[in-house]
């Protein structure tokens, strides 16, 4: 949680993390379960507060799938036995 939204404070992909000496992914991660609620200016103090349960009695990682607006689409199965084209 202490790397969340910490690739927007610099150009993309040169966000470092200076204690380890490694590069961050250009991406950080997601939140689903709990959200940002204060962060101080230094990012030394970095508040979270649980996120409050769905109306519609979703888990949050679907909740948050939807805002997203992502689908997840289940694989099409195919008949038959697989051929090798070689045209």
């Amino acid at each position: 949680m202490s790397y969340y939204n910490y690739n927007t404070m610099f150009p993309p992909g040169q966000a470092t993390d200076r204690v380890r000496g490694s590069k961050m992914p250009a991406e950080g991660p997601q939140l689903t379960t709990v959200e940002e609620a204060f962060t101080s200016e230094n990012w030394i103090i970095r508040i979270y507060k649980v996120k409050d349960l769905d109306n519609f009695g979703r888990d949050h990682a679907s909740a948050v799938a939807f805002d997203k607006g992502s689908k997840k689409r289940k694989a099409a199965k195919r008949k038959g036995a697989r051929v090798l084209r070689t045209e």
